[in-house]
């Protein structure tokens, strides 16, 4: 199947497909701005990109416009780890054990993204060490379609700066499951069998995501 663009009609309306090969094993579902970008393996056929778009549309459709009507900041507050603190145009923040000052948002943001990056190595490092395997770089960028990343090349684990906004167990859900691509890197049966073995509510933590339930 060639990269190719067409339309795929769901309660009605009519959403833009934009299917890109890519050196994939597994056929990756994104919804963005009202598009799906879909990423296939060289080998797959539209019959199975329509299957999977007929199995996962409703949840990304209906989650996106769940995290359009509840955003991770809004004019007077902003959620950090999972719990909603009021914002004002500039200020103190307080949660946790940290104090953060800014005086506007943008500000904020760029100090939350640096401690953020120190909570995930952190948590890293001790998922690490639970799980015997070795020390990866990691990093904090932003990411709009997808919440973590794993480059076993380089060593490297990368996750999404809009995950400082989530609970601490559902960051601590991406961090394994990133972890986990250490050993298995595909999402077979065995890859959820590790990850379940460090985080039980995996499946649980997922759906919030994908929901954009913050806690």
């Amino acid at each position: 199947m060639k990269d190719k663009q067409f339309i795929y009609e769901y309660n009605g309306v009519n959403y833009p497909v934009i299917v890109t090969r890519k050196r994939v094993k597994n056929i990756i579902y994104r919804f963005k701005d009202d598009t799906f970008y879909i990423s296939v393996p060289w080998f797959a056929f539209q019959n199975d990109v329509i299957k999977g778009l007929d199995r996962f549309a409703p949840r990304l459709i209906n989650g996106s416009k769940k995290r359009k009507d509840n955003p991770p900041i809004g004019e007077d507050y902003i959620y950090i780890l999972g719990e909603r603190y009021p914002l004002q145009e500039q200020g103190i923040i307080s949660f946790e054990d940290q104090e953060i000052s800014y005086g506007n948002k943008d500000e904020l943001l760029i100090k939350l993204k640096k401690w953020f990056l120190n909570y995930v190595i952190i948590r890293n490092r001790e998922f690490e060490m639970a799980m015997n395997l070795p020390k990866y770089r990691v990093k904090v960028r932003d990411m709009t379609s997808r919440y973590g990343s794993n480059s076993k090349h380089t060593k490297s684990i990368t996750f999404a700066t809009l995950l400082l906004h989530y609970s601490k167990e559902i960051i601590d859900s991406v961090i394994v499951h990133e972890l986990a691509h250490d050993v298995v890197y595909n999402h077979s049966g065995k890859f959820y069998n590790l990850v379940y073995q460090y985080c039980p509510n995996y499946d649980d933590c997922h759906k919030k995501l994908r929901k954009g339930e913050f806690k």
